[in-house]
């Protein structure tokens, strides 16, 4: 009992040992536990962190592998310091007004100096308004963006800031592809590195396409608000700064309705963000700007008035600056001419050609000669501009074509072309019956993908040069009928003047002193060298006729006879001082005009003889300036230099008065002043000339065809040019005083008997006054018709011929 009672004992004493024991354990296997626990989270966290590590570091590889195999050929940022994006050249006349613009790109480069702050921050308000504060990126916009990408698989969605638009437009291609996206991340990092922000928005306001072909801030204020970019208002820059998101979408003048919603977002932005970015501009003015009436300028594009001055401009340019700086422009070209003369001067061209279609019948409708139609059975080369025989074979009224046969090419001419020809507007099938034969000009060889084009040569064509005899400007300058571009023939043509040349024959021979206006020539039949030449009216011969009288009259033989007195090679010398830089045939034939010559060179070369005999070379270009200012150098040209004393330039003037008073050239009386000129008609009447001047202008006219036609029956400078001549001068002399050509000194003048150019005797009926230079009038007077001759009175009395 007792040992059982010990037992007992025992185990109840050992119970709460035991309990603790366990109690002990579990506790023991609780913290083994934990130990477990944090012993495999730490190992789970390094895992995690070394996959994380390993994942980011081929991340970063992958990124930066990315980033430096696409900045691999990458454009340089540098080129945009020195921007010179193409501009547009002006082209003014002396006045200033415009005459025309030449560009690749409508565009006009303006400092931000310039730029009014109300259009700043428009375009910030409504393209980024974080410009400032961003490092070129929008990071939360390219997340969107890639998103978007890749759920689409294609770049849907820009997020470009200004930085980007102007990576995209000046460095990188167009093109929507994520590749070029991340290239243009790269370069808008660059650019934001090397350039300021104020550089940045500069190159942006500049380039950006505004519509309608305008490009920049500048032209796209002229453009449609007819004013210089700083002078625009909030309302007017808040419409603006709308545009350049869709140009064609939101113009104010294709879709007016649209452009004020734009407009009224980005008053809205400029609204909400002002506080934070732009506190500067108050709640007034941008409510004001919300109903303020904007005006939009009517779009107007210059008239084309001087094609021939024009392309006179860009050759000079691209001769001074090159090429590729030609072609970038940015220039202003000053020049001579007169945008109203010019005008006119054209005006008055076409109404003389269009007398002379009526005249000669050269207007539709065209009827077909008599016989049979015959085409060409074998093909000719043709060439580009030249002119060939044609026959109409057909016409396509819809669309306003005339159909012809051209050296057994099939060819088309446009209506179109025609309107100074057909002006009862008829169809092209009425216009020119099938089998009419015309002459037709190459416009447009023919191709695998397009016809043979050209037009049809019905009626003349013609030049007028207009020059102030004092400063040798170009007043104007018209190379043909319509204001196109084309063959200027009044700077390129070289035509035979006829006798318009004579007054350069006679002004050598009065300078020499061995002639006088006085002086007796003959005018008779003769043969030099196997060449009998004839007057123009073949008929008539004066005898022995002053030199005044023969040039007011136009007599032939006696310029030819003047020529040879004063040899041709003298007469081409003298003609080069002139200006006249033609290649002259030094032969007798050359005192009638045979030798082409310029239009330009014969009208400067009668202003050496309005300008007292100074000859000086015209001038069409004043000044050139590039996009800073700065004076373009012009070509050298040849120093002024006297060919004349101006005593016998002014007996030159004088002898050419004597054409209008009482010569080939009465029609110009009309002008009630002073005048001087001569006309000239070449053969079978290829070419009529009138050139003349007043104390205040010269003025030369041509007409004639390029294929070197005859005019028709009846024409001639006095009937052709002559008129277009009066009409020309009459407008530009209409409200100027009338003055006399000033006399210089050196000139003498005296009363001589107009047979026999001898001094006129006491009381003698029918004396005239001449002029003379001094020392070369007549000493022996004339003989008074009841006065023996004792020298010839025996052979008359013996019954010879009095000479």
């Amino acid at each position: 009992m007792s040992a059982q009672r010990t037992n007992q004992k025992e185990r109840n004493n050992s119970a709460p040992y035991l309990g603790q024991t366990k109690r002990r354990s579990k506790t023991a296997n609780v913290k083994r536990a934990k130990k477990r626990f944090r012993v495999s989270r730490w190992t789970w966290t390094a895992r995690i962190l070394v996959v994380a590590f390993f994942l980011l570091s081929v991340a970063t590889v992958t990124i930066v592998g990315t980033l430096s195999y696409f900045a691999r050929d990458l454009p340089t940022v540098e080129a945009l310091r020195n921007y010179r994006p193409k501009q547009i050249t002006r082209v003014l006349d002396r006045h200033g007004a415009l005459i025309a613009e030449l560009f690749k790109e409508r565009r006009s480069v303006v400092p931000m100096a310039k730029i009014p702050r109300v259009l700043v921050l428009s375009v910030l308000a409504a393209e980024d308004a974080d410009f400032y504060r961003h490092k070129g990126l929008d990071y939360a916009g390219i997340a969107r963006a890639l998103l978007r990408d890749l759920i689409s698989g294609k770049a849907m969605q820009g997020a470009s800031t200004i930085t980007q638009q102007i990576v995209k437009n000046l460095l990188l291609t167009p093109e929507r592809t994520i590749t070029r996206k991340i290239r243009e991340l790269i370069l808008a990092r660059r650019l934001e590195q090397r350039l300021e922000k104020d550089q940045i928005l500069f190159l942006y306001l500049n380039h950006i396409p505004f519509g309608h072909g305008r490009c920049g801030v500048q032209e796209a204020s002229r453009f449609y608000f007819n004013k210089d970019v700083d002078k625009l208002n909030l309302a007017e820059a808040s419409l603006l700064a709308g545009i350049p998101q869709a140009p064609s979408r939101y113009s104010p003048i294709t879709h007016p309705l649209a452009a004020r919603r734009r407009q009224r977002y980005v008053l809205d932005q400029l609204e909400a963000k002002r506080e934070i970015y732009w506190s500067d501009i108050s709640l007034t003015e941008i409510r004001k700007a919300r109903t303020a009436e904007i005006e939009i300028a009517k779009a107007t594009n210059p008239p084309a008035q001087a094609p021939e001055v024009v392309e006179f401009a860009r050759r000079i340019l691209r001769q001074q600056v090159g090429g590729k700086a030609a072609e970038s422009g940015g220039y202003t070209i000053e020049t001579t001419v007169d945008s109203k003369i010019e005008i006119a001067a054209r005006a008055a061209l076409r109404a003389g050609l269009i007398e002379i279609d009526q005249r000669q019948a050269n207007r539709g409708p065209l009827k077909a000669w008599r016989g049979r139609v015959q085409t060409s059975r074998e093909k000719k080369r043709l060439k580009l501009g030249a002119t060939y025989d044609a026959v109409v074979t057909g016409a396509d009224d819809e669309r306003g074509l005339i159909e012809l046969d051209v050296g057994g090419h099939r060819a088309t001419a446009d209506m179109a072309d025609l309107a100074r020809f057909n002006p009862t507007r008829l169809q092209a099938s009425r216009f020119a019956q099938k089998g009419v034969r015309v002459r037709f000009s190459v416009q447009q060889l023919a191709s695998e993908n397009r016809p043979l084009k050209g037009r049809l040569e019905l009626g003349p064509q013609g030049a007028v040069v207009v020059i102030d005899p004092r400063s040798r400007d170009v007043l104007a300058l018209v190379g043909g009928d319509e204001a196109i571009f084309g063959f200027d023939r009044a700077m390129n043509a070289i035509r035979q003047p006829g006798s318009a040349f004579k007054p350069i024959v006679y002004a050598l021979a009065l300078s020499s002193g061995r002639f006088t206006p006085a002086t007796l020539v003959l005018d008779a039949p003769e043969v030099f060298d196997e060449w009998k030449p004839n007057n123009y009216e073949t008929w008539h011969y004066e005898g022995a006729v002053r030199l005044r009288e023969a040039l007011a009259k136009s007599i032939n033989l006696v310029a030819i006879r003047v020529t040879k007195e004063m040899t041709p090679v003298e007469v081409v010398k003298f003609a080069k001082k002139l200006g006249v830089t033609s290649q002259l045939e030094p032969s007798l034939a050359l005192g009638l005009g045979a030798s082409g010559v310029r239009p330009i060179e014969l009208v400067n070369a009668y202003a050496t003889f309005a300008a007292g005999g100074r000859y000086q070379p015209y001038r069409i270009i004043r000044r050139i300036t590039d996009q800073k200012g700065q004076t373009v150098k012009l070509p050298r040209q040849q120093l002024p230099s006297d060919v004349m004393t101006p005593a016998a330039a002014y007996l030159v003037t004088s002898l050419l008065t004597s054409v209008v008073r009482e010569g080939t050239a009465t029609a110009a009386r009309k002008l009630h002043r002073p005048a001087a000129g001569k006309t000239g008609t070449s053969n079978r009447a290829r070419d009529a000339w009138f050139v003349g001047y007043t104390p205040e202008v010269v003025v030369g006219v041509w007409v004639g065809y390029d294929d070197d036609r005859p005019l028709g029956k009846g024409e001639s400078g006095a009937k052709s040019a002559l008129p277009i001549w009066i009409d020309v001068v009459g407008d530009l002399v209409k409200a100027r005083p009338v003055v006399d050509f000033p006399v210089p000194s050196g000139v003498v003048t005296v009363r001589i008997d107009p047979e026999t150019g001898l001094l006129a005797y006491e009381g003698m009926q029918g004396a005239i006054e001449e002029v003379f230079l001094s020392g070369t009038a007549p000493v022996e007077t004339a003989r008074p018709p009841d006065l023996v001759d004792t020298s010839t009175y025996l052979i008359e009395q013996l019954g010879g011929l009095k000479q």
